[in-house]
């Protein structure tokens, strides 16, 4: 497009240079003949300028209206990507809407997703929680329950020593030595018998 512009100056300079001899010497010309009517001057002076026109015309035409169709071509060239592009911005447009209600939408059931899971989480721990008490107090009655029967154990042979003690000291005081040969005696006729 720049390279026809070009052209066309360059068509226009050379016309410019071939046709102004000519309009000087038609000047002199008419300088030469100022006695005569002025309208023959005029008349000359026009026809030159109707020549010069044509010859003008003839030169630029093709690349002034090649230049001219060009740039119009090139005007709805650019008229026809300008709205290709507008149609696929405005694609782009309805895709991003688009996408950002769906976005809006998405972005609700995540919250309600995680706060469905939290729920179950939630239900999860105290489930959780509740068994590990159960289980903690299962263990506390299982320990509870040996420590009494421990304690009891205990008891029983603490009772058992102490009524053995009191036993002897109750046998060391009532009991003398008669009665200690008594029973002896006692004792000897029993085994005498069974044998």
């Amino acid at each position: 497009m720049r390279a026809r512009i070009r052209r066309t100056r360059v068509a226009l300079a050379a016309a410019c240079l071939t046709i102004a001899p000519l309009l000087a010497a038609a000047a002199e010309e008419g300088g030469a003949h100022e006695g005569g009517s002025p309208w023959k001057g005029l008349a000359f002076k026009t026809v030159n300028f109707l020549i010069l026109l044509a010859i003008l015309f003839k030169a630029l035409k093709k690349p002034v209206t090649q230049g001219l169709s060009d740039r119009a071509e090139g005007v709805r060239r650019e008229l026809q990507e300008a709205r290709e592009a507008k149609d696929a911005a405005e694609t782009k447009y309805r895709e991003y809407k688009e996408r950002v209600s769906r976005l809006e939408d998405e972005i609700k059931q995540l919250r309600e997703d995680f706060r469905a899971e939290g729920e179950r989480q939630k239900e999860r721990i105290l489930r959780e929680a509740q068994e590990a008490a159960a289980a903690v107090s299962r263990q506390a009655e299982a320990a509870g329950a040996n420590e009494v029967k421990r304690a009891k154990d205990e008891l029983r042979l603490e009772l058992a020593d102490l009524s053995v003690r009191l036993a002897e000291e109750i046998l060391t005081k009532t009991y003398t030595a008669e009665d200690q040969k008594k029973a002896v005696a006692q004792t000897i006729q029993n085994v005498e018998r069974i044998h």
